[in-house]
């Protein structure tokens, strides 16, 4: 086991429980922070890798928006991963409820981690919404130098946070000057899916696997996805941190479907299930985002029947990722939803 400590913010995430777990199978010691390390329903998973490592995790508080809430939790740490942000694509109040969060959240862990002297590499993850730029062709394949000048509040709050909150890393860490103390690498994932850890997941892009296990949607939207596993994007972002020529940002992502493609790669794993496959008209596909408080009908509009190409060139490049192929990502998914009774 080695002495170096790694913080990262959002530990009982989707995404930060699997970059926890892969921490402490390398043998790191982890300090993951939580909104409440006392709240069984966000925690007991965590609390399950702690039982398998014994003195290696330690769960602390932490609130995204308070000022100097990293100011404990990042001390005598070599390295933080910084996962926490919300998730949601809409809101009653979208610069409150989704970009504040992002970007002062941002704010406040890379305040800290400039004033920490231990801390020698910031991993940060944002997400291929701060890449994509709808103003380019369908035809542009997207790469780290892309972002999304074009995202706005009343289309896209999610986007714009993700945009604006990478934004305010890279300031922070230019103002570091030309000698740099700590290094700094962005991990922008594609739409995340495979193995779920605890039901508190589901609120994130697993639930839309679970949409098509239940058949809660009647078919298929012309939506086109890029997706990648989350325990390659879990590496991507250990392999950021251990690599010494990793810098920069990089695009982590596998696999480039339809929706109807990927519906119809789950109905041949499952065909007991009866997964709804056919294709919905886009009209259909409007009025249900009248209805449904995940959806934002803007963007909506704006992705139907659009197709968002990416280059992962460079990630495949410098942090070594092989990526799982998407049959085994859905069924691990699936898998891990049924045996724990999630559908």
């Amino acid at each position: 086991m080695t002495t170096r400590r790694v913080l990262v913010t959002g530990a009982a995430g989707y995404l930060g429980t699997e970059i926890v777990a892969q921490l402490l199978e390398r043998g790191y010691r982890v300090r993951g922070s939580v909104r409440d390390p006392n709240d069984p329903s966000k925690t007991a998973h965590l609390r399950e890798l702690a039982a398998e490592h014994p003195e290696q995790l330690e769960l602390v508080r932490a609130d995204l928006l308070q000022a100097g809430a990293f100011a404990e939790p990042i001390k005598d740490c070599d390295y933080v991963i910084h996962t926490a942000s919300s998730v949601m694509l809409s809101a009653k109040d979208p610069q409150r409820e989704i970009v504040d969060v992002a970007v002062r959240g941002t704010e406040n862990v890379m305040q800290a981690a400039c004033a920490q002297p231990s801390v020698r590499r910031v991993v940060m993850t944002s997400s291929i919404v701060a890449v994509v730029n709808f103003r380019l062709s369908e035809a542009h394949r997207h790469t780290e130098a892309d972002w999304a000048e074009d995202a706005k509040l009343q289309v896209d709050p999610y986007a714009l946070s993700k945009f604006l909150a990478e934004r305010t890393a890279w300031r922070y860490y230019e103002q570091q000057g030309e000698t740099k103390r700590f290094e700094l690498v962005t991990i922008c994932p594609s739409f995340v899916i495979g193995p779920v850890r605890a039901r508190v997941h589901l609120r994130s892009s697993p639930s839309l696997v679970r949409d098509l296990l239940r058949r809660k949607i009647p078919g298929c939207p012309q939506l086109f996805f890029n997706v990648v596993d989350i325990r390659d994007v879990a590496r991507a972002h250990l392999e950021a941190l251990e690599r010494s020529q990793a810098n920069g940002r990089y695009i982590v992502s596998a696999h480039e479907h339809w929706l109807q493609e990927i519906a119809l790669q789950m109905a041949a794993l499952f065909p007991q299930r009866k997964i709804p496959t056919r294709r919905l008209p886009n009209l259909l596909l409007m009025v249900a985002a009248l209805f449904d408080k995940r959806a934002n009908f803007a963007l909506v509009r704006r992705n139907a029947s659009r197709k968002m190409l990416l280059n992962n060139g460079r990630g495949r490049a410098d942090l070594g990722i092989d990526y799982r192929p998407l049959d085994q990502s859905l069924k691990d998914c699936c898998d891990s939803m049924i045996e724990q009774g999630f559908v």
